[in-house]
């Protein structure tokens, strides 16, 4: 019988109050390991105490909390794990950035490689910390976990990293979602939805391609004004042009920007929405869509290939740089509805974060 083996975590990511994209990436895969894996040990390297959500401390599964919190990855981390007593099998991490430093194995997780290709959309500091702390962490790496099977193909195509030396962890969802009708009424009085609507869902940024929704969506209303357009998500960067559009084309009254949304509002916006918006110009990997067809809700989505890859054949996919496209995408589930429902529920469901765990503990068990 194989002896347990221990295991580090970096879960700062995590850690924190509001988690949206790797933070919910981080948070959901550690709570699932905490609830499959008693045999390993798994040690939570952390720079503050962890939040009242995170799983209590028991055997096998310990919080190790310490500082100097300022370059933490760089200088804290690598420190500690140099001094320490514990040897570890492996040091995980499910974002980019290892330990700068480690006599252990060490497993980033790569979500996507965008930014490669969209610098300018970035601080000179984080642009910098992307590129060369990533590349760092795959230098050093001993196995790496990408999001998808796109992601995975890039980093072999980009970085000429064996695609044996890679495996695919997917992002997941909760499928035990409930929605309310009561719940359901207060969210749309709340954001003064009226109408029937479509939805975007997410961080307001360049590679959402939120301008091209705003102008397919004012060609829609030309000849259909039965329909608002939801906007849901808090602003990340070079969001300006979104509501420059907006002002411009004279859509002030029929576009509702919700800014950040807990976790119950989002899940009611997607199961009433007539469809959900996802034309993005990339992706790593498009939790969006998981969401939206989890609710029944049909998706138009890009023709991009992690897109493809978690949609299937199960909605509309688009030229994302084709307004026409996205437009009469609208039109069709607009007026038929229900053809566009089909299998919905069934394929979100292939993606869990259970399943992700376990795939993630087998990769450990087989290879430690």
């Amino acid at each position: 019988m194989k002896k347990p083996l221990h295991i580090g975590i970096d879960a700062n990511e995590a850690n924190q109050d509001i988690r949206v994209g790797v933070g919910q990436y981080a948070y959901n895969i550690i709570r699932e390991l905490e609830k499959l894996d008693y045999k390993n040990h798994y040690y939570i390297y952390l720079k503050n105490p962890p939040k009242k959500d995170f799983p209590k401390q028991r055997e096998n599964w310990t919080y190790l909390v310490f500082g100097p919190q300022k370059l933490w990855t760089k200088i804290a981390l690598p420190l500690k794990l140099f001094t320490q007593k514990q040897k570890l099998d492996f040091f995980y991490t499910p974002v980019h950035y290892s330990p700068h430093f480690s006599p252990f194995k060490t497993i980033p997780t790569i979500h996507d490689l965008g930014y490669l290709d969209t610098q300018e959309q970035f601080t000179k500091k984080d642009i910098h910390q992307l590129i060369h702390w990533t590349k760092h962490s795959l230098d050093i790496s001993h196995h790496i976990m990408a999001v998808s099977n796109f992601t995975k193909n890039e980093l072999n195509r980009i970085y000429q990293i064996p695609k044996d030396k890679i495996s695919v962890i997917p992002n997941g969802i909760d499928t035990n979602i409930k929605v309310n009708k009561k719940t359901l009424r207060k969210t749309l009085k709340k954001f003064k939805i009226e109408k029937p609507y479509f939805l975007y869902l997410g961080t307001l940024k360049p590679n959402k391609n939120i301008p091209m929704i705003i102008k397919a969506y004012k060609d829609f209303q030309k000849a259909d004004d039965s329909h608002q357009l939801v906007i849901a998500g808090k602003k990340g960067w070079l969001f300006d042009e979104i509501f420059q559009t907006v002002k411009e084309l004279k859509l002030q009254k029929d576009v509702i920007f919700t800014d950040y949304i807990s976790e119950e509002e989002k899940w009611q916006l997607y199961s009433k929405a007539t469809a959900s918006l996802l034309p993005s110009l990339y992706e790593g990997f498009g939790i969006p869509a998981l969401e939206t067809m989890l609710m029944g809700t049909p998706i138009i989505a890009s023709n991009i290939p992690p897109l493809k890859e978690v949609i299937e054949d199960k909605g509309i996919l688009i030229d994302p740089t084709n307004q026409k496209q996205l437009t009469k995408a609208m039109h069709d589930i607009k007026n038929n509805r229900k053809k566009y429902q089909k299998d919905l529920i069934a394929q979100a469901k292939k993606y869990t974060w259970k399943n992700s765990a376990k795939k993630l503990v087998e990769f450990f068990s087989k290879n430690g």
